[in-house]
């Protein structure tokens, strides 16, 4: 609200329950933290973020990918037991960590191939490796590279 603005009659206010989203600059720091924690380009990792789901910590897509970083429940599982080897808090920042330790786990797997590793992110690495990318991949590929260095 606007202190020194026109309250009407009959208009709705909302009042935040305190679970707000963090805001974007929170977002970014937590990227910027584990990119450097897991040795991964922050610009590339704040790129797939930003693809991912426009920094907003509340997305969720009809697969079931959830958060900053869009990760799906069977990924989430993977990264927790086989990659960092330890349950990570259901945040924010978890899935932020989630997400870029996964990465780092692909550039590892892909031995350094940033699309094939981005490929791997969306499509999964079993498919990348049997099939390739995929069209609709190779677009979000190109597009998170477009935005390398841009968020």
């Amino acid at each position: 609200l606007d202190p020194s603005g026109v309250l009407l009659i009959g208009v709705t206010l909302v009042v935040p329950d305190g679970r707000s989203p963090p805001r974007r600059k929170s977002v970014t720091a937590s990227i910027d933290r584990w990119a450097a924690h897991y040795d991964v380009s922050a610009k590339l990792a704040r790129a797939l973020a930003w693809q991912e789901s426009g920094f907003q910590p509340q997305v969720r897509s009809s697969v079931g990918a959830v958060g900053v970083m869009q990760v799906i429940p069977a990924t989430r599982n993977f990264v927790e037991l086989c990659v960092i080897g330890q349950p990570v808090p259901q945040t924010t920042d978890g899935n932020i960590r989630i997400g870029v330790a996964y990465l780092d786990h692909l550039l590892e797997e892909f031995k350094g191939n940033v699309r094939r590793a981005l490929g791997a992110y969306y499509q999964g690495p079993a498919a990348v490796r049997a099939d390739g990318l995929y069209a609709e991949t190779r677009r979000f590929v190109a597009n998170v590279l477009a935005l390398r260095g841009r968020v």
